[in-house]
């Protein structure tokens, strides 16, 4: 990778973890949330390299835990959990909880298999805290994280 890519990439996503560090700052974490998210790669470039993509994936993971521990506190019940796929620019952090919009809650993870092997999350998930589902569907897979209950 040359210099100058290098620091350009290294300084977006410094942009994308500030980003969604400010997503995070500016919940209550005593709310409810309606499948609240926050995008860790707004503008997809994880697409662009391999390394990049680990990268967002590493961002979708930070987050997630982050959002974890933000909410952790709770006496009732709160989702917390991410999904990444092939666009990174579609990853994402959620959290949920009952709320007054009537949204399903709690989220079911319809369709989804849990416990699936997928070399790529394992070398950057905590597998011993966290778990890999997958969802098949006509266009693509989405992979779901979540603590592990």
């Amino acid at each position: 990778m040359d210099r100058r890519y290098k620091k350009r990439i290294d300084r977006y996503w410094s942009k994308m973890e500030k980003q969604c560090a400010d997503a995070l700052s500016r919940i209550d974490p005593n709310d409810w949330f309606d499948l609240w998210h926050t995008h860790p790669d707004w503008d997809g470039k994880g697409n662009a390299r391999p390394e990049n993509r680990k990268r967002a994936i590493e961002l979708t993971f930070q987050f997630l835990v982050k959002a974890e521990a933000l909410i952790n506190h709770r006496n009732t019940e709160v989702q917390c959990f991410a999904i990444v796929k092939e666009d990174t620019m579609d990853n994402s952090i959620y959290i949920h909880s009952e709320n007054p919009n009537s949204s399903e809650f709690p989220f079911k993870y319809d369709g989804v298999t849990w416990n699936i092997e997928n070399k790529e999350l394992e070398s950057i998930i905590n597998l011993n805290t966290h778990q890999i589902g997958v969802f098949h569907s006509d266009d693509e897979q989405t992979y779901f994280i979540r603590k592990v209950a």
